[in-house]
């Protein structure tokens, strides 16, 4: 049976360079061969760059093969991208919803990414200069620039890890099945594979994951080999293979991520909800005073406490579970007539909500330029 790009989706995983400075610009790779070797920079070396957004879309590159383009001019890819560091492999991004550039959009973003101030900075590295005859070679060769973004996708269903994903040795099955390292390669893979690889990386409710979920996928674009152990799981088998490994996902991720690390997303979301407080007429506002992150009195509810947890969105689950023993303890032990909260960076979901007010904690979450709330029975305002 031929692909069925138009109807169904594909997910592959995709070989890139590994990059020494996060992928927000050239970093001298060390390749064995094609264009990278040749021209000294590859376009994924931007992938990490947050300033190749534009509007609602995430702008970025890999080399690319007939069968994912395909599926790209339908938004009906997803693409896990690696890179080897050594001996290792290790997940460094995710997009689904791929879809190829248009040339309608491509004279705007050489603009909207100053490409040319691109081509400039690049031509500055000595690593650059010895690949090429002359400046004239190089700026023949650069043109727009427009080369180095091959796709885009919705920035809600793009991830870039600050610290990219170690895989083992064999990371999906037991057949010892490894994944495709050549640079130029790319490997079709099941929906459920990518849960199977991702799953300790995002939670089951993040929009990347839900994506693997929902989707119809071709078995078309499967390996022979592969597609001989039977179709793709349904939705369902899927999902309860998502659920099951964010029950038994360790909290390390999101403690060195959100806990240990002092990040300066806590005090920009302290911030924004101490003006949100301030707009809404709460008074007798403190901050970080034994422990409690925020405390005030609202005009309605009275003294609240608040702790506050600079989740992203796939993120609450645990930012929860940290944070209800921490509003808890403070007001058993520091302020015990106080109502407690628990602050988010973005929203949680409606199972989140449900559990966290039937435990007489009230929630509030970031939407926006100003923050939902969701007050248990008691008090209410």
């Amino acid at each position: 049976m031929p692909l069925n790009p138009k109807a169904k989706y594909a997910l592959a995983t995709k070989p890139v360079l590994w990059s020494t400075n996060g992928y927000c610009g050239p970093s001298d790779p060390k390749v064995q061969g094609g264009f990278v070797k040749t021209y000294g920079y590859g376009g994924e070396e931007w992938n990490g760059d947050i300033g190749r957004q534009w509007k609602e879309d995430r702008y970025f590159s890999s080399e690319t093969a007939t069968k994912l383009d395909a599926f790209a001019q339908h938004g009906h890819l997803g693409l896990i991208m690696t890179a080897m560091r050594g001996d290792v492999q290790y997940v460094v991004g995710i997009a689904c919803d791929v879809s190829l550039v248009t040339d309608q959009e491509a004279t705007k973003l050489a603009k909207v990414f100053k490409l040319g101030v691109v081509g400039n900075e690049l031509w500055a590295r000595p690593a650059i200069k010895g690949k090429f005859a002359s400046e004239k070679d190089f700026r023949q060769h650069w043109g727009t620039g427009l080369h180095t973004i091959h796709w885009k996708c919705p920035a809600s269903l793009f991830h870039w890890f600050d610290q990219p994903l170690a895989l083992p040795k064999y990371p999906l099955r037991p057949d010892k099945m490894v994944l495709a390292k050549m640079h130029g390669g790319y490997q079709a893979l099941r929906p459920e594979d990518g849960i199977k690889l991702l799953a300790q990386a995002l939670d089951d409710d993040h929009p990347i994951m839900q994506w693997l979920i929902t989707n119809e996928f071709d078995p078309q674009f499967l390996n022979p080999r592969d597609r001989k152990a039977g179709p793709p799981l349904t939705a369902k088998e899927r999902a309860q293979i998502a659920s099951a490994a964010a029950a038994k996902k360790p909290y390390t991720r999101y403690l060195a991520e959100r806990v240990i690390t002092v990040n300066a997303e806590h005090g920009v979301l302290e911030n924004e909800f101490h003006q949100y407080l301030t707009k809404i007429g709460a008074t007798g506002i403190s901050r970080n005073v034994a422990g409690i992150d925020i405390s005030f009195r609202h005009p309605t509810a009275g003294d609240v406490i608040a702790e506050l947890k600079p989740a992203s969105r796939g993120e609450t689950r645990f930012a929860l579970r940290i944070a209800i023993g921490q509003v808890l303890e403070y007001r058993h032990f520091i302020k015990s007539h106080a109502h407690p909260m628990i602050v988010l960076g973005s929203k949680p979901s409606p199972k989140e909500v449900e559990f966290v007010t039937a435990l007489g904690i009230s929630c509030a979450w970031k939407a926006g330029q100003s923050f939902g709330l969701k007050w248990t029975d008691k008090p209410k305002a």
